[in-house]
């Protein structure tokens, strides 16, 4: 038996995210690339001669021609873990109008093609190839309710060194898989917390989001063969399933009592964190990794001043400048004299003046 989970791109030009993970809790294959639906049909048959449980992340079944589908309504006004979630509602005339194709729907046609004998459906008792399907975002809250939300999704208002520092904090929360039942034994060898997730380019950071979600969606496959989760809708309209820690183990089984940052902090943190009672792990950095979580600290600042609009957010702001200029060897002297040459030469914001357009005479 193995788990395969799929991000599928809803377009044939971007690049989908495919893992598979064995019966014995090893990651077996993760890529993401641009794969043709034949592609995909192929690699799940592949893995499936002796039976799979495929999760994919898209809308694999879309009746209504307008309006939103039950299942996602349901969903976010269902309470997991006390909180709601957020889907992206669609209907197949928005699906064909704006993409052409609902390609979920040929992925499963593809698939079936190959294997027939491929159910689509949330019932997943006593059956041996079945298709469902879930979402990455619903199974993080669903696995890892005390660390929910994790950001790591590319957002056009959100600096991006804020968005790989959210990455660093998913890839962490993997680790726990390995003490999860049933747990996964090589997640360091797919995904490995490192200082390249923050010197990534939007497209390798892109693909490592793919492969990211599509092991979330393996893995949801694999938890929910051996537990109970949550199905949302029918098989007839669409539904979506999701993996749902019991509640007892959120409270008992250590969820609730790590919660893992992976961030630059103040000097006096540590302390403040013994004080209170609890224990603080920690490690110190250096060198170009000193920098990228400077840098990432920055974007994390700007964003928490946009988002309050405190003064005491702007001191936090010029704490991090400070030390990337020591970091840099600028003295603070040498940026006062670069900054009122600025002044001089171009001026300040004292005039409030906006630009709106520079015309040719």
């Amino acid at each position: 038996m193995h788990y395969i989970g799929i991000d599928l791109a809803w377009t044939y030009a971007n690049e989908s995210g495919i893992c598979v993970i064995a019966d014995n809790g090893e990651i077996i294959y993760c890529e993401s690339r641009v794969f043709s639906d034949e592609m995909i049909g192929d690699i799940v048959a592949e893995y499936a001669r002796a039976g799979a449980l495929v999760g994919i992340d898209a809308p694999l079944i879309v009746n209504n021609e307008t309006g939103a589908r039950y299942c996602d309504g349901a969903i976010m006004r269902e309470k997991i873990h006390g909180r709601n979630l957020s889907v992206f509602t669609c209907s197949r005339r928005f699906m064909l109008k704006h993409f052409g194709v609902v390609r979920g729907e040929e992925v499963v046609k593809a698939i079936r093609k190959r294997m027939p004998e491929f159910a689509l459906t949330g019932d997943l008792s006593n059956k041996e190839h079945v298709i469902m399907e879930t979402f990455p975002t619903g199974i993080t809250l669903g696995l890892f309710p005390d660390a929910f939300p994790v950001k790591y999704k590319i957002k056009h208002k959100v600096p991006f060194e804020t968005t790989k520092t959210e990455m660093g904090r998913m890839v962490s929360l993997l680790q726990r898989l390995g003490d999860f039942n049933p747990p996964v034994h090589n997640i360091n060898d797919f995904f490995n917390h490192s200082p390249g997730i923050q010197a990534m380019s939007k497209k390798e950071y892109k693909n490592l989001e793919d492969r990211l979600d599509a092991f979330l969606c393996a893995y949801a496959a694999y938890w929910l063969v051996r537990h109970k989760g949550k199905v949302i809708g029918d098989d007839r309209d669409g539904f979506i399933t999701i993996p749902v820690i019991d509640e007892k183990e959120v409270r008992d089984g250590g969820s609730e009592r790590i919660k893992i940052y992976n961030k630059l902090i103040r000097d006096k943190i540590p302390q403040i964190i013994e004080d209170s009672g609890k224990k603080a792990i920690i490690a110190k950095v250096s060198g170009p990794e000193y920098l990228d979580l400077l840098n990432a600290k920055l974007g994390e600042e700007i964003q928490e001043y946009l988002d309050s609009q405190k003064v005491e957010e702007l001191a936090d702001l010029v704490e991090v400048v400070y030390a990337i200029l020591d970091y840099k060897g600028v003295s603070r002297q040498e940026f006062e004299s670069i900054r009122k040459q600025k002044v001089e030469e171009r001026g300040a914001f004292r005039d409030r003046l906006l630009l709106k357009e520079v015309r040719e005479d």
